[in-house]
């Protein structure tokens, strides 16, 4: 398998781990935080890590299942705006 095909069947591989977490919101925002915290980089079904990349997620679902799209797009808001700035 080349090395193109191989990284897109990884991605397709994470966001069906995606589609599949997005009914457990708390656990979906928690994913997203965790990420965040280790500077965009989330861990892929097979325990590697991958680039987290929710807007390419959020695109990909838009075309095939739109109201999965909106579910991730308002889940990742709710992380976002969760996050609260530490002072030192």
């Amino acid at each position: 398998m080349s090395k193109h095909s191989d990284r897109r069947e990884r991605r397709e591989e994470y966001h069906s781990m995606l589609d599949a977490e997005l009914a457990q919101e708390r656990g979906f925002i928690d994913r997203v935080v965790a990420a965040i915290d280790r500077k965009g980089v989330d861990i892929a079904p097979d325990g590697r890590e991958i680039r987290a990349d929710y807007w390419r997620y959020i695109a990909s679902r838009q075309k095939t299942d739109g109201q999965a799209a909106r579910a991730a797009l308002h889940l990742v808001q709710r992380a976002v705006n969760s996050l609260r700035v530490r002072r030192a």
